[in-house]
């Protein structure tokens, strides 16, 4: 009879040890899986238990070590008392039925799996579950204890902590802290993609804050709208004249320009200068150098966040870019800077003919020639790659060496391109530019945006179906929401063929 009492306690003794196992199991995981900012919210909100749990992460490393002590001590004393009392409790029942040789034998083996089953079921994996689940309550809830058990503790922690930090250092490597919470950029990035696709974050949210992380490895000249399309207006330009080609272009800023070449520029004209300029009675001698506005200059090197920080600095809509050599190279607005993290925005004065398109033709695929090299891979699942051009006319282009002319073709990667149509040295497809995996469009516009197109990328859409290269860090590029394939220099005027037919090298269908 004494020894049955002595095996029940030992039994209540073994079932105490799984649930403290599992206690510090829990304070392990719930302390590791909360987030500082959620205690700090807890702590403004006066939630008791709260500043117990703050002063518990302040000092994650000791009270970690204390949860591991805590479940070594608990294991091994699990492990001391647990199989013993099963298997005295076992062995009376065993024993008519099992040879006497054997008994403590088949009772050491089933006592060992009932503790094994206890410890790992409820006494690791559940209240790793739970604490998962329930971060935020479970860590609320263990603080005080665990408070207590971490001084209980503190001697042992000591000497394990001071021992464990000596042999680490030893072999080379310092120790290592749990509460070193600093993200990269990529693992924020790969983060935001991973709560985009769950369904935690809307896309269009994703997509507009990787445009602000890329926003210091883009600069000027990837968003500028380059000189040719630029539309400007020379400094003598009287005021009739002006009337005349603000109608035409239908912009609400111009580049005022002075040389022969037109090339220096001395400010911009805004459209309501001009208006208050009709209403002030004599304007035969009145010019656009009288109403030029300074102008902004800043290097085409220049970041985008730089730029940004510029025109809020200044109070200005416009910046003319330009080279090492003083000379323009382009024009940059705000709506530019806006575009590279939001996207396209377009209005009802946007043209929206002059979107470059690849459509299929009779077995073949007929495309403008702006269309981007990213759009024309995706089409036709082929890897066209050029470190210059970021466009399909650009490719052409720096295939021929020249020029290109009605019926010159190249085979790149298997495919024929074949230049179907030109216009002029200013072709109609658009300007080739960089692939940012949006579209951009040209002029000179800011506020009203009432500008023309310009064509070097795809869409908004289209950039959450394509992927980045693979020079792109895996966290970067595990995102479907933006692309970054970045050529960094711009074709000429007459770099793109206005149509380019592709088919099979072959000559087979596409």
């Amino acid at each position: 009879m004494v020894d049955i009492v002595v095996s029940l306690g030992r039994v209540l003794a073994a079932l105490f040890l799984v649930v403290l196992n599992g206690f510090f199991v829990a304070s392990e995981f719930a302390f590791v899986r909360i987030r500082s900012t959620a205690v700090d919210r807890m702590v403004e909100n006066g939630r008791a238990g709260a500043a117990t749990l703050r002063d518990a992460l302040d000092s994650l490393d000791d009270y970690l070590a204390a949860t591991q002590l805590g479940i070594t001590v608990a294991s091994l004393g699990l492990g001391w008392i647990g199989e013993p009392a099963v298997a005295a409790l076992i062995e009376p029942v065993l024993a008519p039925v099992v040879p006497p040789g054997t008994v403590h034998l088949v009772a050491f083996g089933i006592g060992f799996s009932v503790i094994t089953f206890l410890h790992v079921v409820f006494g690791e994996l559940a209240p790793k579950t739970i604490a998962i689940a329930e971060a935020e309550r479970l860590a609320l809830l263990v603080a005080p204890p665990m408070k207590f058990f971490y001084y209980l503790f503190l001697p042992g922690l000591v000497v394990f902590n001071g021992t464990a930090n000596w042999f680490t250092r030893a072999i080379g490597i310092p120790p290592a802290s749990e509460t070193e919470e600093t993200l990269s950029e990529e693992e924020i990035l790969l983060i935001l993609s991973r709560a985009g696709e769950e369904g935690d974050v809307d896309a269009d949210e994703v997509s507009m804050i990787e445009g602000v992380f890329e926003l210091d490895d883009v600069t000027a000249r990837d968003v500028m709208v380059p000189q040719p399309n630029v539309a400007t207006v020379p400094a003598d330009t009287p005021l009739p004249e002006l009337r005349t080609r603000t109608v035409e272009h239908g912009h609400t800023r111009y580049p005022v320009v002075d040389g022969d070449a037109g090339e220096e520029v001395v400010g911009y004209l805004d459209v309501k200068d001009l208006l208050r300029a009709d209403e002030s009675g004599d304007t035969t001698a009145v010019t656009a150098g009288d109403l030029a506005r300074e102008m902004p200059m800043v290097p085409e090197t220049t970041p985008v966040d730089d730029l940004l920080a510029e025109f809020q600095t200044q109070q200005r809509q416009m910046a003319a870019v330009i080279d090492e050599w003083g000379t323009l190279e382009g024009v940059v607005t705000v709506e530019d800077v806006v575009e590279a993290v939001v996207g396209d925005l377009q209005d009802d004065f946007d043209d929206h003919a002059q979107e470059p398109s690849i459509q299929r033709r009779n077995g073949e695929y007929v495309a403008d020639g702006a269309v981007a090299l990213a759009t024309v891979n995706d089409t036709l699942g082929a890897d066209f790659e050029n470190a210059t051009y970021g466009t399909l006319g650009g490719l052409v282009f720096d295939r021929l060496g020249r020029p290109p002319e009605i019926g010159d073709a190249v085979t790149v990667d298997g495919y024929r391109l074949e230049v179907e149509a030109v216009d002029g040295a200013r072709p109609r497809g658009g300007w080739p530019g960089r692939v940012r995996g949006r579209r951009r469009r040209v002029g000179v516009t800011a506020g009203a945006r009432n500008r023309a197109h310009r064509h070097d990328g795809t869409s908004r859409g289209d950039r959450r179906a394509s992927h980045s290269p693979a020079s792109m860090s895996s966290a970067a590029s595990a995102s479907p929401y933006r692309s970054r394939a970045v050529s960094k220099n711009y074709a000429r005027p007459y770099e793109t063929p206005t149509t380019v037919s592709v088919t099979l090298a072959g000559g087979e269908q596409a």
